[in-house]
């Protein structure tokens, strides 16, 4: 009987312990830019990855961005018909404001950015030679990208209202 007991009691340990780990996570967290402040924006993050680089890309108007996910239907991959399409909608205009490249491995919960403000450990990509990114323009759009080593990573879009930095949710863009 005792031993019955003993095995029961182990085998309860044992889904408690596995409860556990499950809870706190023993995984990675997707990484997500969190824009907050004034213009120009603060970016820090939610996630558990490591920064791979950072972009920044505007502007855009909401339209512009309903059109592209009408074509895209929310696919990371195009068709060359979508391609072609996305790129008529887009003409020759590059959205491209503002990159950087980490010099070592950063943990994204650790990090605070300002937009235009090249931190330690970076390096700025673009603009290239040390110049400033552009201005961030009142009521229009922006896109920050964040991809991360050993997590997934979320886009986030958001625009100065009223010289203050604020989140749009991703239905908006649809």
């Amino acid at each position: 009987m005792k031993t019955a007991k003993i095995y029961k009691r182990m085998r309860i340990l044992m889904v408690l312990s596995l409860i556990t780990m499950t809870i706190s996570g023993c995984g990675e967290v997707d990484t997500k830019p969190i824009v907050t402040g004034g213009n120009p924006p603060v970016i820090k993050f939610e996630g558990t990855g490591t920064l791979d680089q950072l972009f920044v890309r505007g502007p855009y108007t909401l339209e512009h961005l309903r059109q592209e996910d009408k074509i895209a239907g929310g696919k990371q991959v195009l068709t060359t018909e979508e391609a072609k399409e996305s790129e008529r909608i887009q003409g020759n205009k590059d959205y491209s404001m503002w990159q950087l490249d980490p010099s070592r491995d950063f943990r994204v919960s650790r990090l605070s950015i300002t937009y235009g403000i090249v931190p330690n450990g970076f390096r700025q990509v673009y603009p290239a030679n040390g110049k400033s990114p552009e201005p961030l323009i009142e009521g229009k759009i922006y896109n920050v990208l964040a991809p991360s080593a050993s997590a997934k990573f979320k886009p986030v879009f958001f625009k100065i209202d009223n010289g203050k930095a604020v989140e749009v949710p991703p239905e908006q863009t649809r």
